[in-house]
């Protein structure tokens, strides 16, 4: 089931809720996710855009179940489970994408608060891809630095160890099926790829787009690493406090990839 079909799912079971008046992406958007932080949310009529916003898709253990297929009690034996029985996905033709200039002003990416450093991509997941490491996928904030460029917040872990052996190209994914979602986030050893944990969580197919094997997410961006660094930040983190400031890598978006009526999850 892909994020639409989620969607719809939610909507049929009466979880979800479509708010239709004019929203700004200016704050206005992000207070209303946090007052509503258990319901999921559709913003149909976002200034300024054509595409709507959906967010708190995973926001408690109930939705993540639904987006699963099993109980909440199942949660955390099923993740187990599919930590150690990874099953490849299969790659089937991608179809329904269009590529699109690669300009994120067209996109709604949120400015979350006044204090943030500029509008951030918050629950997009990186794909990263190694010939001998396979594919690797994981959480990364991005803050908008320009029309084609964004700032990297990278921990030393698995995305770190891909860029360090010579893989600058990555794919940024926005708008993904649940079992990704919930996958992305595993820390697990390098070389085990979280597409196959999430594909053992509940089926999921992949497309290739420029080059990359990914999810079948909403928007896909291509982008490579510039080698330049900027500053990234503040960013209002899980603490619910601003995060400092540092000097990290910044990426070039080089193509774009849209579903047609595509959503954009925040």
């Amino acid at each position: 089931m892909d994020l639409r079909g989620f969607i719809k799912l939610l909507d049929e079971k009466g979880l979800l809720t479509r708010i239709r008046r004019p929203v700004d992406t200016r704050y206005e958007i992000s207070t209303l996710i946090r007052l509503r932080n258990d319901r999921p949310l559709l913003f149909e009529n976002v200034r300024g855009f054509s595409m709507p916003v959906v967010a708190n898709l995973c926001s408690t253990r109930e939705l993540v179940a639904l987006g699963l297929g099993i109980k909440p009690n199942q949660i955390i034996s099923k993740l187990a489970w599919a930590i150690d029985h990874p099953q490849e996905p299969m790659v089937v033709k991608a179809e329904g994408y269009r590529e699109v200039p690669p300009d994120l002003t067209q996109f709604p990416i949120l400015l979350h608060y006044p204090f943030d450093g500029g509008p951030y991509l918050s629950s997009a997941v990186v794909i990263a891809s190694d010939p001998e490491l396979g594919l690797n996928a994981s959480y990364h904030r991005m803050m908008v630095a320009g029309k084609d460029r964004v700032v990297v917040r990278i921990l030393p872990r698995d995305f770190d160890a891909f860029l360090k052996r010579g893989n600058r190209e990555f794919a940024i994914c926005v708008g993904n099926p649940v079992p990704v979602l919930v996958a992305a986030a595993v820390s697990v050893e390098l070389g085990k790829s979280e597409l196959s944990i999430a594909n053992a969580l509940d089926e999921i197919n992949l497309v290739e787009l420029g080059g990359h094997k990914v999810p079948e997410a909403e928007i896909v961006m291509i982008a490579e690493m510039t080698g330049e660094e900027q500053d990234e930040g503040p960013f209002v983190d899980l603490t619910e406090i601003p995060d400092i400031v540092r000097k990290q890598p910044v990426a070039k978006i080089k193509r774009v990839f849209v579903r047609e009526g595509a959503v954009y999850q925040a």
